[in-house]
């Protein structure tokens, strides 16, 4: 006897990404407007042969144009999400990174980037898991 799917079950996909919390004179973060208008953290997918490093720098530098040097590891986030009748299950790995150069300057792929305040960019982020990683980059920000 064959199983029913049970209804509304989707298929489920793992998807592993990397991302930085970019801080500038200890004094502002790096923060980019996604597709949806939400404010967040640069990240994006690790590509094959890449490390969790190596992606996260990418990513920060093709979504905002600015260069960033990796200080210490933050943690992960994961959350669950639906693209095109698939649930995806991703993960984030992020890392708290030091400003080095460049002007903020959104990509294709994001609405907007720029530098804000650490208090006012703590009142932007609406994620929970992004409020979790900035937390931990702002206990972390003796290492600057």
């Amino acid at each position: 006897m064959q199983k029913k799917p049970v209804r509304g079950s989707l298929p489920v996909r793992r998807e592993f990404s990397a991302g930085g919390v970019v801080i500038k004179d200890k004094r502002e973060v790096l923060l980019i407007k996604n597709p949806s208008g939400v404010w967040t953290f640069p990240k994006g997918h690790i590509e094959e042969g890449e490390t969790k490093e190596e992606a996260a720098l990418r990513e920060v530098k093709e979504e905002t144009n600015v260069d960033a040097e990796i200080v210490t590891y933050l943690g992960e986030i994961s959350y669950f999400f639906t693209r095109g009748g698939v649930r995806v299950f991703k993960t984030v790995y992020f890392f708290l990174m030091r400003y080095r150069s460049g002007v903020p300057a959104p990509s294709w792929e994001v609405k907007d980037a720029r530098f804000f305040p650490l208090g006012e960019a703590e009142r932007l982020l609406r994620y929970k898991g992004d409020k979790k990683i900035f937390a931990r980059a702002l206990e972390n920000l003796h290492l600057l």
